[in-house]
């Protein structure tokens, strides 16, 4: 989990918060979300908590770890590059994740 983590935080410089999201945003937020949720779906590292896992449950627990995120890292994902943040929606693994960031931020 931490290497995600790690991988997460080099998505972006932070970013300042506001009290009410725009439109855009919001809709922003939710695609990060979405993508944390992918993200620990892929790691290896949570494999075992997803093994035989129905969809639905596969969802349902990717979507509780993403709640237990720090509001940080959904405001970094928020001010990634939209290139990057495609690209890691697609990677079926890490390693393509870690391509992702470094292909995103060179």
């Amino acid at each position: 989990m931490r290497v995600l983590a790690l991988a997460l935080l080099a998505l972006a410089a932070a970013c300042g918060s506001t009290e009410t999201d725009t439109p855009e945003i919001a809709a922003k937020k939710a695609q990060c979300r979405a993508l944390e949720a992918h993200v620990f779906r892929i790691s290896p590292q949570a494999a075992s908590q997803f093994a035989g896992l129905t969809e639905a449950d596969a969802q349902k627990l990717s979507d509780s770890m993403v709640a237990e995120l720090p509001l940080e890292d959904i405001q970094e994902c928020v001010a990634a590059a939209p290139q990057v943040v495609a690209c890691i929606q697609t990677a079926p693994d890490v390693a393509t994740i870690k391509t992702c960031i470094r292909d995103g931020v060179h």
